[in-house]
């Protein structure tokens, strides 16, 4: 409810991912706050857009001022503060990570021993390191984050079949720990944290 925050969140708004979880969540009366101040914002933008998309839509054969408003309806719905503070904030983590990584003596061990990353933390991680890091350290890092996640798959990979093998009719066993819970190990590797 900080007026800088409200600020940003009338422009940016919230995807439709974000704004669910602030409304299944206890303060109904902050989001309503929120989100009815962003519904202003958009009435006059919608406004704006509509006028612009009537005033063209009378010209023969002239669609793009309705392709111009649609365009900017979408882009209304799409943009959403919480995304991109949490998309400044993996890019942060991701620098720390590479950083540790090639300065810290203590780092590496931790690293190595390590199950890797989720499949779309690891990609933010690569870009990251494309954009921070010289050729020969970024290639030194791939080979060693890559067999990390190689070999956190192959487990993943033998440990999902065995979870496949623990429901067929003529297995009697409850399977290992590892074994019951690879598919959900699985889905957060190739996911990531879910809702």
């Amino acid at each position: 409810m900080e007026p800088q925050v409200r600020v940003q969140t009338n422009r940016e708004g919230f995807c439709a991912r974000h704004l669910r979880k602030l409304y299944a969540g206890d303060d109904k009366l902050g989001v309503a706050l929120v989100v009815h101040t962003r519904l202003q914002q958009l009435r006059r933008e919608l406004d704006d857009a509509l006028d612009g998309a009537a005033r063209g839509a009378g010209r023969r054969a002239d669609t793009r001022p309705v392709q111009a408003a649609a365009d900017r309806m979408g882009a209304m719905g799409e943009s959403c503060y919480l995304c991109r503070l949490l998309g400044q904030d993996l890019q942060r983590y991701a620098f720390t990570i590479l950083y540790l990584w090639a300065r810290d003596p203590d780092f590496a061990p931790v690293f190595r021993a390590s199950r890797g990353f989720c499949l779309p933390h690891f990609a933010a991680v690569l870009r990251e390191g494309t954009r921070s890091m010289r050729p020969d350290r970024l290639r030194r890092w791939l080979e060693e984050a890559g067999a990390i996640m190689r070999d956190s798959l192959r487990r993943l990979d033998g440990e999902l079949h065995a979870f496949t093998q623990l429901h067929r009719a003529e297995n009697r066993s409850l399977g290992t720990e590892e074994e019951r819970t690879a598919l959900a190990r699985t889905v957060q590797k190739l996911a990531g944290v879910g809702d």
